[in-house]
């Protein structure tokens, strides 16, 4: 090792041989020296030149002129470690060394003034040495906490990323997990549609893994008379960005295929981009087969319904149906004795005749109303005249109404709007109504018993009909319920007859309700659409 890397290697470790404290350290973990700082800058810029003076002095011997540059090392040295403090108690040490012993006079503080401009000098480039390593040490400090402190954060923002991945990766596996959990059948797709992840409970329905799922694939596993009307939905869902559903017969594992509610929605960045899909498969076959099965009950209820009708209004019927027959046989006795008379009364005979076509006809009329009510099949649906319907209703119960000393008033629009429904059914509505309200007012009164039945216009399309009675009315509890099935005021009732004729005519597009009337009594609306439906074909 050379005599400058000796001394260089020296001037590193002395002020660690100042020593420690008694277990004290700095804010950075480094031990304290047994100086205060004023006493350990003293040190620091005093020792090296102390050690520079006998070894100058050693060295001066060998050149010819002044040697100095271990003054100027000293210097350098002192500022390094000690700092600004430091390197002038070095200057100003190594001046008063450089003055005494070596510019003449020597060993006088006195200067020459052929020495005065060397001396000067070399104060000057000592000044210039000890600013220069002292900036350089404060530039290297500065430099060194910046980069500890870059260290440090990007230790923290490495750990915090770290720990935001770890989290990220829970979260996914967690989510991954109820997926997996829950009892629905769950899918994701990327923004431009491509399915890329399947639960366990999909890919078991199917009976494929995700790599047959995964793009178009799950389309192979739609009915084919499904297939089209998917792709379509899917394809308007992913250009709209809008959620989509539908109802769509899927393939099991098994073979048979079964009906399942689909529905798809976009899960969107803050600037509304699409970043994923997510949708649900609903199997909803037990619940059509439900529907189903009810809509045929309610029909079959509602054709009891009409049977039971029929069999309390056995009486009316029979009665209906005699008068005609009875004025046919009338009539042919009649025109029997125009025949026999002598001469024949040709043109009685025929008059009466006539009379004979007609109690027919109207007798056919009867039945076929008759006939009509115990008609189980669905008749198709036409367009109809809604007060020719009522009328029919009122002739057919106008004897009943008469037994019990009820009056029927009929208030019709003279031009309402035609309607479009099946004509048995909505004269069943209006039956059950009537019937209701002829129920209402069995009870002794003292006011008149009056069953008004009025027509309206509903808007400039629709129509509206009002059963009034003057019966007790409707509590605000039996308001409420009075549509409910097998709910009824009357012991001998069944409870379905207001709700078959509200399903019927809520199927009709309609509305059903009740009111209380004024000046007593009950109040039950119906409406319908008109004829803008006929418009629309």
């Amino acid at each position: 090792m050379t005599w400058w890397a000796r001394l260089r290697w020296w001037s590193q470790q002395w002020p660690r041989m100042l020593g420690p404290t008694s277990g004290a350290g700095d804010a950075r973990g480094r031990p304290r020296s047994w100086f205060t700082p004023a006493a350990r800058a003293c040190v620091i810029g005093l020792l090296p030149g102390l050690i520079a003076l006998p070894l100058s002095l050693a060295l001066q011997r060998l050149f010819p002129y002044p040697f100095l540059f271990l003054f100027l090392a000293s210097v350098m040295i002192s500022s390094w470690r000690g700092g600004m403090v430091a390197g002038l108690l070095s200057v100003l040490l190594s001046t008063v060394c450089v003055t005494y012993f070596f510019v003449p006079p020597f060993r006088s503080f006195a200067v020459s003034p052929i020495a005065e401009t060397y001396l000067a000098a070399f104060v000057i480039c000592t000044l210039l040495a000890s600013w220069a390593s002292s900036a350089q040490k404060r530039s290297e400090q500065a430099l060194r906490e910046a980069r500890d402190q870059l260290e440090g954060r990007v230790a923290e923002r490495t750990a915090a990323i770290q720990t935001s991945n770890a989290e990220l990766r829970e979260r996914e596996h967690q989510l991954r997990l109820l997926t997996e959990v829950i009892p629905q059948q769950i899918w994701a797709g990327t923004p431009d549609g491509v399915i890329d992840y399947c639960n366990r409970r999909l890919l078991e329905y199917v009976g494929r893994s995700m790599d047959d799922l995964r793009g178009d694939g799950f389309l192979a596993a739609i009915h084919p008379e499904d297939r089209e009307r998917f792709r379509h939905a899917w394809e308007c869902a992913l250009a709209s960005g809008q959620s989509f559903e539908g109802e769509w017969r899927v393939r099991s594992a098994q073979g048979p295929y079964r009906l399942f509610f689909t529905r798809g929605v976009p899960l969107r960045r803050a600037d509304g981009t699409v970043v994923r899909w997510y949708g649900t498969h609903t199997d909803i076959e037990e619940h059509k087969q439900a529907e189903r099965a009810l809509l045929q009950t309610q029909a079959d209820v509602a054709h009891l319904s009409r049977v039971l009708t029929m069999g309390e209004l056995t009486t009316s019927i029979a009665h209906e149906i005699s008068q005609p027959l009875t004025a046919v046989v009338a009539h042919g006795y009649a025109c029997l004795e125009w025949l026999g008379a002598t001469p024949p009364n040709l043109a009685k005979a025929q008059q009466t005749a006539e009379r004979i076509i007609q109690d027919g006809t109207r007798a056919g009329a009867v039945l076929s109303r008759i006939r009509a009510f115990f008609k189980k099949e669905t008749a198709p649906r036409e367009w109809l005249d809604m007060n020719d319907a009522i009328q029919d209703v009122t002739a057919f119960l106008h004897d009943e109404a008469s037994r019990r000393r009820v009056a029927i008033r009929t208030e019709f629009a003279p031009t309402l709007p035609a309607v479009r429904g099946d004509r048995v059914q909505l004269q069943q509505v209006v039956l059950n109504l009537v019937l209701n309200g002829l129920d209402a007012m069995d009870e002794p009164m003292e006011r008149a018993k009056d069953l008004v039945i009025t027509t309206t216009r509903d808007g400039p399309r629709g129509i509206r009909v009002r059963v009034e009675d003057a019966g007790a009315g409707l509590s605000e509890e039996t308001r409420e319920r009075i549509f409910e099935p097998f709910y009824t005021t009357k012991p001998q009732g069944l409870g379905l007859g207001l709700s078959i004729s509200r399903s019927i005519v809520e199927a009709h597009a309609g509305r059903l309700w009740a009111t209380r009337r004024e000046g007593g009594g009950a109040a039950f609306e119906f409406t319908l659409p008109g004829s803008a439906a006929r418009d629309d074909e």
